[in-house]
């Protein structure tokens, strides 16, 4: 022998370190063709074939390294991890395994050998064994953050998100206060289960570590955006778009918090910016195109959700794509397409209730069909209409959200609503399983494709009844809903704050009430607690209903209570043109409410600018009609 092989060794190891892959093979082939049976040159030459990506030549050499090697201790089982980890890559899971068993006779003492032992158990499908292997990891080394962190990641992968979860805890518990890798994994975690509030705190502790850093920064912008916090979500994504400009994935989500936050120009900038840099990516496309729909370029929106269902024609892509044609379909008026292509929409939606039963096709059956809400209350108001014409043609079992059952039970005066409740053809619950058992099931936001139901039937007022007429009295009384539901994304584009409101407020001879819960002006008398029974009895005693884009239109207006409609620009498909139809005295109604009148924003501009035009109409409105009052008192 001659040379000191391991300082060779160790210089070859040390090239390949920084990158010179080439310069190591080249070094322990050198020293290879003096010592062709040295077990720790092999093994050297294993490790770099692996580390850059060579696994068949890694196995080849770790081969040959374990027949000349006649020792049993750690080097040993260093090389059978090799030999293992090696053949793992090329797919060969029980010869991998039985590499990494001997490693860890080798050196039982050693974690590395039970870690890579236990990627071959899962590789195998053997999960109990994994997790075990991965336990006794913990057990020899249980101050070690990292190996809890490897711990939960498998866990997470198998499905058991609580389980992982409690794992990166203690990985955080024991991680170096400035550590970012193990609340990463658990902030990202948190996201996927739902724990919005929890994974924005846990991207905040990244970010108080990392400021600079636009990773961190886009992480939680996108964080802050899922709890509704737009101001500070596009803060950090502006700080992380400038940092790093070519990240497609912050710009998406910067045009998702500029549309959010109403600033449509700039939302249409960012996706643009993001289309550039990943001309193929499909969310972009169908993100872009439901914002040009909304800007009314619905031509360019159909030529982007029709190229991502080309390029994607399977999956919920191009599902996404479909529903989102459905939509503009619907706001153009094209019913038959509409509801067709609105059914795209159970493909990724979260499942319904009464899933396990048989989808309704919409033929006439002896069994009960399961109808269950979906979405909004405002959806589920608007959609009712259509369970009269289902009562024809099945038994139904109406399940309902809890705030809706009272209304349900006394305050319908749609046509056989009563008859069926009587008869038992129609029961209403909030538990979709109560009662007779259904053989059927689908959503109420189906209904009209599946009655094949075309453009909205004639309206007759379905919620309510014998509510009072106060038009003969000399002051008005109005109902007043300004804000919807403060979790829904966009909802700062469809809410108008009191302080917006105060000119209108200010008109005298009327009677303010609040039909939203929470503080209101000093003038306006507040909501009292209930459920939409209440609320629905308070809207009957007024004589006009005042209203951003919620609930509170579809109760007014399916209640047949006058009802002025304060709309985003863009708006929802349902107040679109294709929703409108003049009547025989040759005035425009809406198809779904005739007594809703629209008060429209006229421009895609900031909400606090868009509001000034259609607020400021609302009130000359208002005004017109307390002195046609006048006139007539």
């Amino acid at each position: 022998m001659t040379g000191d092989i391991p300082a060779e060794i160790t210089v070859a190891l040390g090239r390949l370190e920084v990158g010179d892959a080439a310069g190591a093979f080249d070094d322990l082939r050198a020293v290879l063709a003096r010592e062709p049976e040295n077990a720790d040159v092999l093994h050297a030459l294993a490790r770099t074939a692996h580390q850059v990506g060579r696994y068949d030549a890694a196995v080849a050499y770790a081969g040959k390294a374990v027949r000349f090697s006649s020792t049993t201790d750690r080097a040993s089982a260093a090389l059978h991890v090799t030999l293992g980890l090696s053949l793992l890559a090329l797919g060969h899971a029980e010869p991998a395994r039985a590499a990494l068993h001997v490693a860890t006779l080798a050196a039982p003492d050693e974690a590395s050998p039970r870690l890579a032992l236990a990627q071959a158990l899962e590789a195998l499908g053997r999960m109990d064994e994994a997790m075990e292997t991965l336990r006794d990891v913990i057990r020899m080394r249980p101050a070690e953050a990292g190996f809890r962190l490897v711990y939960g990641r498998l866990l997470e992968r198998w499905g058991k998100g609580d389980a992982a979860l409690m794992a990166y805890e203690d990985a955080v518990t024991l991680a170096v206060a400035g550590d970012v890798v193990t609340r990463q994994h658990k902030a990202e975690l948190l996201r996927r289960l739902g724990r919005a509030e929890e994974a924005e705190q846990t991207f905040a502790e990244v970010r108080e570590r990392l400021p600079d850093d636009p990773a961190a920064l886009a992480n939680h912008g996108a964080a802050l955006f899922d709890v509704g916090r737009m101001g500070e979500a596009a803060e950090a994504l502006e700080a992380s778009a400038i940092a790093s400009p070519n990240s497609a994935e912050t710009q998406t989500n910067l045009g998702l918090v500029r549309m959010a936050c109403g600033d449509l120009s700039g939302a249409d900038a960012a996706f643009l910016r993001a289309s550039a840099l990943r001309p193929d990516d499909p969310l972009i496309a169908l993100n872009r195109g439901t914002l040009l729909g909304e800007l009314g370029d619905r031509d360019a929106a159909r030529g982007l959700f029709a190229s991502v269902i080309t390029a994607r024609p399977d999956g919920r892509d191009a599902a996404r794509a479909w529903f989102n044609l459905g939509t503009l379909d619907l706001a153009e008026g094209r019913f038959r397409d509409g509801w067709r292509n609105f059914e795209a929409r159970l493909a990724f939606m979260p499942p319904l209730p009464g899933t396990e039963l048989s989808r309704w096709d919409g033929r006439p059956q002896a069994g009960r069909v399961l109808l269950t809400a979906e979405q909004g209350l405002g959806d589920f108001i608007q959609f009712l209409r259509f369970v009269p014409a289902t009562l024809e043609r099945a038994p139904v079992h109406l399940q309902a959200p809890p705030t809706m059952i009272a209304l349900l039970e006394r305050g319908v005066s749609a046509p056989n609503w009563a008859r069926s409740r009587e008869s038992g053809r129609l029961t209403i619950s909030a538990d979709a399983h109560d009662g007779e058992a259904s053989s059927a099931h689908a959503s109420v936001l189906s209904l009209p494709f599946l009655l094949d139901a075309g453009r909205p039937p004639p309206f007759l007022p379905y919620l309510g009844t014998g509510w009072k007429d106060g038009r003969n009295c000399s002051v008005m009384k109005i109902g007043v809903c300004s804000a919807g539901n403060s979790s829904y994304r966009f909802d700062r584009r469809r809410s108008i704050g009191w302080e917006e409101l105060a000119d209108l407020l200010a008109i005298g001879n009327v009677e303010w009430r609040s039909l939203q819960p929470g503080a209101c002006p000093p003038n306006v008398v507040p909501l009292p607690e209930g459920d939409m029974a209440q609320t629905a009895a308070i809207v009957g005693e007024l004589d006009l209903v005042i209203t951003v884009d919620t609930a509170i239109a579809h109760l007014a207006g399916a209640m047949g209570k006058p009802v002025w409609l304060l709309n985003r620009y863009g708006g929802d498909w349902r107040w679109a043109a294709g929703s409108w139809a003049k009547d025989e005295s040759g005035e425009q109604r809406n198809l779904w409410y005739p007594s809703l009148r629209m008060f429209q924003q006229v421009e895609p501009a900031l909400p606090e600018r868009a509001w000034r035009t259609p607020v400021r109409a609302v009130a000359d409105a208002l005004r017109a009609e307390l002195r046609l009052r006048g006139a007539r008192d």
